[in-house]
């Protein structure tokens, strides 16, 4: 079965790199091909430590980006520095970028600052955006409609709305990545769209260390267990769980512009 976990924060594990080393065995064990992990969401300009793990590495790449709940700090040097690091090897997206408001760890206005210059960035770099949102979908659509973000696509990662905000991405040629939260018994709305989205939209993520899907429900999450997300969006969708596991691999590597 052949895998890819499209979001992934391997910068936040523990261990130091022994424990990144033993996560990756358990991920190529388990049939990923690919690994796409975030730079800089743990603080803004934050990124050696993402390129120190992936380092030449041809199954693992990087999306860069100053985390919603980090636009405080998207200095105009921070966003000098992003710009820089859009340039290196191995950084195929500018993301995780877009609003949260449900922590509001930043102001709703200077997340929406800090959004918009990304989106800006990107589009000079011709890059994809991996877009975070939190109760914000209404400001987060808006927003990438202004910013003419359809022009360059990206995916709506670790997607928790329901048919309004995915029909508004879908609209604009985003993809659509299911984590464990598509596993979760209560969540009927995700569920609903992993289950009617267009199959060359979908992908699927860990956002590890976070959100473990079922069985794993509460405990530290690890690229490997997106095997279980990727069998319930076959579920959901009654089709074969190896036949997804391509169609999600072959629909990362397209919104990323990645050979695998």
């Amino acid at each position: 079965m052949r895998l890819f976990d499209s979001h992934a924060h391997l910068d936040m594990t523990r261990g130091g790199m022994d424990g990144v080393s033993a996560l990756l065995d358990n991920a190529w064990a388990e049939g990923l091909v690919g690994i796409l992990t975030i730079a800089g969401a743990t603080k803004a300009g934050g990124y050696e430590d993402t390129f120190n793990i992936v380092g030449d590495d041809s199954r693992m790449w990087i999306a860069a980006g100053i985390h919603p709940h980090a636009g405080s700090r998207a200095t105009p040097d921070a966003l000098d520095s992003l710009r820089f690091v859009l340039d290196r090897d191995k950084v195929v997206a500018l993301g995780e970028i877009g609003l949260d408001y449900y922590y509001n760890h930043s102001e709703p206005a200077v997340q929406r600052r800090a959004f918009i210059n990304q989106l800006k960035m990107a589009r000079d770099a011709n890059l994809p955006v991996v877009i975070h949102t939190r109760e914000a979908d209404d400001d987060t659509v808006a927003i990438l409609r202004d910013e003419g973000a359809q022009e360059i696509g990206g995916v709506i990662h670790c997607f928790s709305s329901g048919q309004e905000l995915a029909s508004a991405a879908l609209d604009m040629g985003f993809y659509l990545s299911f984590s464990g939260i598509v596993t979760f018994p209560k969540t009927i709305a995700v569920q609903e769209v992993a289950a009617t989205a267009p199959e060359e939209r979908i992908l699927a993520e860990t956002d590890s260390p976070f959100l473990s899907p079922i069985p794993f429900r509460g405990r530290v999450n690890e690229p490997a267990r997106v095997r279980y997300i990727v069998d319930k969006i076959a579920e959901l969708r009654k089709v074969d769980p190896e036949e997804m596991g391509h169609i999600t691999v072959e629909n990362t590597a397209r919104c990323f512009g990645i050979s695998i």
